[in-house]
């Protein structure tokens, strides 16, 4: 039989643990509190240093641009001319009364309508041969008020650095419009600086610091790169520079290519890109002399 201080010990024993047991709910919803407080202050913490990083980066990309001007700032409208030959099509764009009925003429008057004087063009070329001629040309430009810059032996690629380029020897009189990035039985082979076009175009065309104002911009582009048109179009898709061109036109686009652009733009919502497959070799032969308006002598 127990005694009286036994049974009374056993109830306050009992007593305890019961009090012991709830407490613990309490305990453990405090751990959680002070849990998700700290949680909070960690995301606030790396919300604060994210933003300070954004900040930071975006200062140094002021920086970069102010300390390396952009060649294109300041263009509403922008042509560039992938494969440019002896430039015959950029002074198309100018001087179109030169040449009359050229089919690339009612696509410049699409996209800039009465305004070609005010679009700076830019051209790529990798012949070297074509060197001597397109410098003229450009300083022809220059002089008449035309913002152009050409990149002479410079091949148009996906990525910065060399490429072999095969030149067309003894086609002279065609200005050799058959030398490209393909190696032909009567070509001779050589190495030239290339161009990530890629970044080229997202860093000095998209980035371009526009004239001020609510006006429309355009960017018109001509891909003739013999071989390497479907790549360097599929890599600026790829990379989302694509749909900020107006208007691609360009003459070696294969029909899978074509095909696979209009399904990609028959889902798209945003992707107004207007492709083009043209083949213009009007005038290609013909170098019309310079002549500069009495005033610019």
């Amino acid at each position: 039989m127990s005694s009286p201080i036994s049974i009374k010990y056993a109830k306050k024993n009992n007593h305890t643990i019961n009090q012991n047991s709830n407490d613990k709910p309490i305990e453990n919803k405090k751990r959680r509190s002070i849990l998700l407080v700290f949680v909070c202050i960690v995301i606030l913490l790396y919300t604060i240093v994210s933003q300070y990083s954004l900040y930071s980066e975006k200062k140094k990309l002021q920086f970069y641009r102010v300390s390396r001007p952009n060649l294109l700032d300041g263009c509403r409208y922008v042509y560039i001319d992938m494969g440019t030959n002896i430039g015959v099509q950029i002074r198309k764009l100018y001087e179109p009364h030169l040449y009359g009925n050229a089919p690339v003429l009612r696509l410049f008057k699409e996209l800039f309508a009465n305004s070609s004087t005010e679009v700076c063009s830019v051209g790529f070329e990798a012949n070297p041969l074509h060197d001597n001629y397109l410098k003229e040309f450009e300083s022809y430009c220059l002089k008449r008020g035309w913002r152009v810059k050409i990149f002479t032996s410079t091949a148009v690629s996906i990525t910065s650095g060399q490429a072999t380029f095969y030149t067309e020897p003894g086609n002279e009189v065609n200005n050799q419009w058959g030398a490209s990035l393909e190696a032909g039985r009567k070509k001779t082979k050589i190495v030239v600086p290339s161009i990530d076009i890629v970044s080229w175009i997202r860093d000095t065309v998209i980035d371009r610091k526009l004239p001020s104002g609510n006006l429309t911009s355009k960017i018109m582009m001509k891909s003739d790169i013999e071989g390497h048109d479907s790549t360097v179009l599929a890599n600026l898709i790829l990379s989302g520079v694509y749909c900020s061109i107006d208007l691609i036109y360009g003459e070696h686009l294969t029909n899978e290519f074509v095909n696979g652009i209009a399904l990609f733009q028959k889902y798209s919502q945003s992707c107004k890109t207007k492709l083009i497959r043209m083949d213009d070799e009007s005038f290609y032969q013909t170098r019309l002399p310079f002549t500069y308006p009495q005033s610019t002598t």
